[in-house]
């Protein structure tokens, strides 16, 4: 995945297609083009990422889509 405690800038963000999660919470989440993210913790593949002053935890399908 990404090494932790860096700063990543989101060139794009693939399409979620089928998952339960929608595009737009994501964003409302601040998961959008040209965001700052930062990996802090990743076990089995699934994030806890920072973004937006706020920490988020997301699953290894989520995660995919952003690396």
């Amino acid at each position: 995945m990404a090494p932790l405690n860096v700063n990543y800038k989101i060139l794009r963000v693939k399409s979620l297609g089928d998952s339960n999660v929608t595009e737009s919470h994501l964003a409302s989440l601040g998961f959008v083009k040209d965001a700052v993210i930062k990996v802090v913790n990743e076990n089995d593949g699934n994030l806890i990422v920072s973004i937006k002053d706020s920490r988020v935890a997301i699953g290894k399908d989520i995660a995919k889509k952003y690396w």
